[in-house]
């Protein structure tokens, strides 16, 4: 069989980055060998000075002293949340000419607009908080995941919920420009009151673990990982999400390289 020079393009390209995901991938294994070899647990949450400079494994319960919330969610707050505002407007097509309609995303606050839901934006609020004894720092924060919809407010405005968003009801007439979304992420405290955080003990607080030059280590897991079974599973499931994605990744060069191929022969 003839190979075009098309198809030797794209196998050489899909070879090369299943070599490069291959070695990403036994990097990743080894760099966590690393972390199992030299991490100190600590299953209390309580700060020993002596780990100071030193690979850490804290599991702690979350302390706060205020919560957070917006102010159109009534009896609810939480350490974090997100809120997304989405505004149904038309846009004219380029390409077409015509008017498209669409949900953008709000960042800034509709001009001369009395209406508070005219006013909020998308936002994140994050409490500060500690593990146990340890404070976390504007990184650690930032990888607490919001993974949970709120959806427990019958009405906002004149939105209700569909389930993992705030709407007008869709059933009373079609969507029309002016239309607002909101949808609210949030840590759910009250199922996962502890947190354990894999970096390097620096005070009270925490810095990332460096493995290379490169590659620095911080996470972040939900509930107590406090032992080496744990620890291991919840590397081992990284080491498989990055599989997955550079699978997928491949996939999709290989799809893209397909239908060029294909349609230049079309033409």
């Amino acid at each position: 069989m003839k190979l075009s020079k098309g198809k030797i393009i794209l196998i050489v390209v899909v070879i090369y980055f299943a070599v490069f995901a291959v070695i990403n991938i036994n990097k990743e294994k080894d760099y966590n060998k690393d972390i199992l070899e030299k991490v100190v647990y600590v299953k209390d949450g309580k700060i020993d000075k002596k780990n100071d400079g030193k690979l850490v494994l804290v599991t702690g319960k979350i302390n706060y002293d205020e919560a957070v919330s917006f102010i159109e969610l009534e009896d609810f707050s939480t350490i974090k949340i997100n809120r997304k505002v989405e505004d149904f407007i038309k846009k004219k097509n380029d390409d077409t000419g015509r008017d498209d309609y669409n949900w953008v995303e709000r960042k800034e606050p509709l001009e001369n607009e009395g209406d508070y839901l005219k006013q909020i934006v998308s936002e994140e609020k994050i409490a500060d908080i500690t593990v146990g004894d340890y404070k976390l720092d504007d990184k650690g924060l930032s990888l607490i995941p919001t993974d949970k919809y709120y959806t427990g407010q019958e009405k906002i405005g004149e939105m209700t919920t569909t389930g993992s968003s705030y709407e007008r009801d869709p059933w009373e007439e079609d969507l029309k420009e002016g239309d607002i979304k909101l949808t609210y992420k949030y840590y759910d405290i009250e199922k996962n009151p502890y947190l354990s955080i894999l970096a390097v003990q620096d005070g009270y607080s925490f810095i990332p673990y460096k493995v290379d030059k490169k590659t620095e280590v911080y996470q972040v897991f939900v509930g107590k990982v406090d032992n080496k079974t744990k620890l291991t599973k919840e590397l081992n499931n990284n080491v498989k999400k990055t599989t997955r994605g550079k699978i997928l990744f491949i996939i999709m060069i290989l799809g893209l390289g397909i239908f060029f191929i294909v349609d230049s022969k079309k033409k």
